[in-house]
């Protein structure tokens, strides 16, 4: 009877579900990136993702106008002359800061409800899906795994397809429209900018993948506490009658250990991540600040003009900043729906 219960009790070495789910799925879709799969769900709602597009574009050219508007201000308007021409402008901004604030607000409304959509939409899912698999599927997959997949990889998929992809959007049209008009402004420091573009991209896309990896093997980590949890509460008849609380309450001890580690792991990728990308792009910043104080001094470029391109700069290295910060979270996002497809991608023995 012993070696029964220690048989149970130690069902958790047995391979977990992804032994069957990724060996053919996951294989085909390493490199497809998962979050495409959610499109046909995006797809559902596609005016208000068309309004949220919309609200995000006014929101970012809103505020691509205020560098304009300082220039102008440094290079026609700090003269006594220039009162009345600074007074309007003020006035236009406070106009266009009014549209900034709506713009924003749509956006995040909008995105934020087709976020919980999306994942409302795709929990149903699976849960049906669960529902038609035959029962050969539950004699080798763990309840408490696929109570996680439902519940901690939904609600992480929810973050990202809500919150960290609407920044993402938010940031790269920022890069993109303040680097375009750091062209128009000065091409001679864009193109100091444009030597550091690879230096900030590299290690964005190998840090990326990286922190995708072990954001999955953290996701897997806390889903083999929760099944084992799963299978101890089950029995916990069994595991009383031979005062077996000692041995499981270490072994789960040790499971959540495992997962602490693991989502640590995760984290310290994703600060090192960061780290890296605000240190570069700060760094151009300020050499390209440097340069145009020398322009400004040997009247190359006015005052007002490098004012403008800094802000630009600034914006540019803003939007890569925080888009390195929210690429770690759309990474861990795609680990979950990875997990999650795996399982919509089971067929049932008996259809």
């Amino acid at each position: 009877m012993n070696s029964q219960l220690n048989s149970q009790l130690n069902s958790a070495d047995t391979p977990s579900i992804e032994a069957e789910l990724i060996e053919e799925p996951a294989k085909g879709r390493a490199k497809l990136r998962p979050l495409l799969a959610l499109a046909p769900y995006v797809y559902r709602y596609r005016g208000r993702a068309a309004l949220a597009f919309v609200a995000l574009t006014v929101a970012a050219l809103t505020t691509l106008l205020v560098p304009v508007a300082v220039r102008r201000m440094i290079d026609f308007g700090l003269t006594p002359e220039g009162i009345e021409l600074i007074n309007s402008y003020f006035s236009v901004m406070l106009a266009v800061v009014a549209v900034l604030a709506l713009a924003s607000a749509a956006r995040y409304y909008l995105v934020m409800t087709i976020g919980e959509r999306i994942v409302a939409d795709l929990r149903r899912d699976v849960f049906a899906h669960l529902l038609s698999l035959s029962p050969a599927f539950f004699d080798s997959a763990r309840s408490g795994e696929l109570i996680s997949r439902l519940t901690a990889d939904t609600t992480q998929l929810k973050s990202a397809v809500g919150a960290s992809v609407s920044i993402a959007l938010r940031n790269l049209m920022m890069f993109l429209g303040a680097a375009t008009m750091m062209v128009i402004t000065s091409p001679k420091l864009s193109g100091f900018v444009l030597l550091a573009i690879p230096l900030i991209v590299l290690p964005l896309v190998a840090f990326g993948r990286w922190v995708r990896r072990l954001s999955r093997n953290a996701q897997d980590t806390l889903a083999e506490a929760s099944a084992y949890a799963g299978e101890l509460v089950g029995a916990i008849r069994t595991v009383q009658a031979y005062t077996s609380e000692p041995f499981a309450e270490k072994r789960f001890g040790g499971e959540v250990e495992q997962a602490y580690e693991a989502a640590r792991t995760s984290t310290q990728a994703r600060a090192v991540l960061t780290a890296i990308i605000i240190f570069i792009v700060f760094a151009s910043v300020v050499a390209i600040l440097w340069i145009g104080s020398h322009d400004v001094l040997t009247g190359a470029i006015s005052p007002g003009r490098l004012g403008q391109f800094v802000l630009y700069a600034v914006f540019a290295a803003a939007g890569l900043g925080q888009l390195s910060e929210v690429w770690g979270e759309v990474s861990a996002a795609s680990g979950a729906a990875e997990r999650l497809f795996e399982i919509l991608h089971v067929e049932p023995d008996i259809k």
